[in-house]
């Protein structure tokens, strides 16, 4: 990436921890089943039966894994964000059905 007017390592020093933000439509279209963080946080994750887990707090990139941080009461949940785990994602209900093994919601909870 570069920026217009920084030229040099030193410039580009001045910007380290900056947050960069641009309007949504100048994103690039993603591939099914990619999805932008800013676009999963928020959302509510639900059983497939439709019990509510909580609330997605944060995001985890992890190698090639990501993990939803989920709040879910006092406590934080870890669910791989996978399509044999997170079955439907509804971005204009802002809902996650997910399908956990047996023992995930407990084994993660932090």
């Amino acid at each position: 990436m570069k920026f217009k007017g920084i030229c040099s390592i030193d410039q580009a020093s001045g910007l380290v921890g900056t947050e960069i933000r641009v309007p949504e439509e100048m994103l690039g279209p993603l591939e099914d089943y990619d999805f932008y963080h800013f676009q999963i946080v928020g959302c509510t994750v639900l059983l497939k039966d439709g019990h509510k887990i909580g609330m997605v707090k944060d995001m985890l990139s992890i190698k090639d894994n990501d993990l939803l941080v989920i709040k879910k009461g006092h406590k934080e949940v870890l669910i791989p964000f996978s399509k044999t785990i997170c079955l439907e994602i509804d971005l204009k209900k802002k809902q996650i059905i997910i399908d956990p093994p047996d023992g995930l919601l407990e084994l993660d909870e932090i």
